[in-house]
């Protein structure tokens, strides 16, 4: 619960650089966004390690590691193509970014942090 709604406190701030036009008020919206930066740094680890049972623990984190650092790079890749798509315009980014914000707190819903058993239980 505490993910998702970083994630979607985060959401908020990336979705009201578009409306805002004071570069004093924009550091309201900088600090939602903050928010969700905290929470995607030591959250998704944790939820993963309490729905491990400690078999395998260091394969699936690399695999997870790898999950993170894949769409990085996508995005590398394909962000100019996008911006041009949205006429160049760094808020409408920001707002592309707040949607994708809403949709990882909504998927957030169907983790399941209990730990699977073991093959020894």
């Amino acid at each position: 619960m505490a993910y998702a709604v970083s994630l979607l406190v985060g959401a908020i701030g990336f979705g009201s650089v578009m409306f805002v036009h004071n570069q004093y008020v924009l550091f309201i919206s900088y600090f939602l966004i903050g928010f969700a930066w905290a929470a995607m740094l030591a959250l998704p680890f944790t939820i993963l390690t309490n729905s491990l049972n400690g078999e395998h623990m260091g394969t699936y984190l690399g695999l997870f590691n790898g999950t993170i650092c894949l769409p990085q790079i996508v995005a590398a890749l394909v962000g100019g193509l996008l911006l041009k798509m949205v006429g160049g315009s760094q808020p409408a980014m920001l707002m592309i970014a707040g949607v994708l914000l809403v949709l990882g707190a909504v998927s957030v819903g169907i983790i399941r942090e209990k730990p699977l058993p073991s093959k020894d239980a």
